[in-house]
């Protein structure tokens, strides 16, 4: 059994990818689109090819992580230095300032180059670190509640961020009664991020790597024909397929929708920072109710049913408060009765949406025993490559195919109309619910129940 320590010793490294994952779905596109003045077509190209990039990265590193040997065991010497690229990529994603002479093109190479830096530290980490969390314990509840509280913990860091933007660095001021556009504001709110980052990334390291010495080792000749043969046999897995490509749906949905968050937020409900801010605590709530829930609904029920579930819900809340404003029975917009009213439908939608992530997180674990039974080995470097791949695809195509909708209606940010806005609420209410609808089809497929993972684990000893 895993102790509480070790257990949040191992947690407090998903704070860097929480704030990573929390600027770069929520922030990241505003930044550069409404402060900066980017093309926002260009904005979510440039974050589509940092995707294309970890499309091939993420994998790699998995791979590379699987097959290392040395005394810090197979993961910890890539978690050691990722803080080097992951903190300096984040800083000066956020360098940009509204009097520097750079044109479009600048604008986006700039963005491109250090999106991906960013991304290749938070890589370095993250699939390293979630692959161990997977092999230190095969104990099929016990790895849904480690792979809880490594959400919760990314979740709370990712909910601190926010906090820090919305209730310090984008309060409202007298020239800037909407603090989050003001453009002096995002560059120290940058720094602090990365500061946590370093610290955290350098401490989970430390105090875990006495655990990983007395894990499995890596055994054999490591060749190219030996590697492609055996990524055929852990992606080609039928759990692994229906796990990739329901998340990958997911991620289109749930990503689209978190990207225009903040847009809507400001342009359609009319909200403040200040305002904004009211909504933290709600996810924080959240956070904890999914952590408390969610062990307990493992206990009763096959992961895939609460996955099944979980999405189900997400997608009914998701367009909640917009159906009830088109009804005329929402408070007036700008008001702190609207973000009260809107709160109550969040609560229960993010509560959802959290135990769904935290039961898809453990499922990668369940699955890599699977992927023993066939391969004869231990490959959770590249399955967990693939849950960390999904995390970035959440904003990755969310922020893609949000800018390509802001280029779409041609979303001026100093000249924009009340119909622009309200196509944005349109696509991140209704249309968000139907692109749900294809994960939901995709995980009913998922077969790996609690009864065939204690037969997996009685054939593999």
């Amino acid at each position: 059994m895993l102790s509480n320590k070790f257990k949040i010793n191992y947690s407090i490294g998903s704070v860097a990818n929480g704030i990573k994952t929390d600027t770069f779905t929520f922030f990241l596109l505003f930044f550069y689109s409404n402060i900066i003045g980017l093309n926002p077509g260009l904005a979510g190209t440039a974050i589509f090819i940092a995707l294309c990039i970890d499309a091939i990265t993420d994998p790699l590193m998995g791979t590379i992580s699987d097959r290392t040997n040395s005394s810090l065991g197979r993961r910890h010497p890539y978690m050691f230095i990722s803080f080097i690229p992951m903190s300096l990529g984040y800083i000066f994603l956020f360098a940009p300032r509204q009097g520097w002479d750079m044109s479009q093109t600048d604008l986006f190479l700039w963005m491109t180059v250090f999106t991906v830096i960013t991304r290749l530290g938070m890589t370095l980490f993250d699939i390293p670190h979630r692959a161990f969390g997977g092999e230190v314990t095969k104990d099929y509840q016990e790895r849904t509640i480690l792979m809880s509280w490594r959400e919760a913990f990314g979740w709370i860091a990712g909910l601190s961020n926010a906090f820090l933007g919305y209730g310090v660095f984008f309060a409202s001021t007298s020239e800037y009664p909407q603090g989050q556009l003001n453009p002096d504001a995002w560059f120290p709110f940058a720094v602090t991020g990365a500061i946590i980052m370093i610290i955290t990334v350098l401490y989970c390291s430390y105090t875990t790597k006495d655990k990983a010495k007395n894990l499995s080792k890596w055994s054999g000749s490591v060749s190219l024909g030996s590697i492609l043969k055996e990524l055929k046999i852990a992606l080609g897995n039928k759990s692994f397929m229906i796990f990739f490509f329901g998340n990958l749906c997911l991620s289109l949905a749930w990503g689209l929708a978190n990207t225009l968050t903040l847009f809507v937020n400001t342009y359609f409900w009319d909200f403040e920072a200040t305002q904004i801010k009211y909504f933290l605590p709600v996810y924080f709530v959240a956070t904890i109710f999914a952590f408390l829930l969610t062990p307990k609904m493992v206990k009763l029920f096959d992961k895939k049913y609460i996955v099944l579930i979980c999405i189900g819900m997400v997608g009914l809340l998701s367009p909640a408060a917009f159906i009830f404003y088109n009804l005329g029975l929402t408070p007036e917009k700008g008001s702190y009765e609207l973000v009260f009213f809107i709160s109550t439908f969040l609560l229960v939608l993010i509560t959802f949406n959290i135990m769904g992530i935290m039961v898809r997180d453990s499922m990668v674990g369940d699955i890599a025993d699977e992927v023993e039974l066939q391969s004869g080995r231990r490959q959770e470097g590249i399955l967990f490559a693939a849950v960390g791949f999904m995390q970035k695809l959440n904003a990755g195509l969310g922020t893609f195919f949000a800018g390509q909708v802001l280029n779409f209606i041609n979303f001026d940010r100093s000249n924009h109309t009340a119909e622009q806005a309200y196509t944005l609420a349109f696509v991140q209410g209704p249309v968000t619910t139907l692109l749900m609808i294809l994960p939901i089809i995709i995980f009913s497929f998922y077969s790996l129940s609690a009864k065939k993972h204690q037969q997996i684990l009685r054939e593999i000893g």
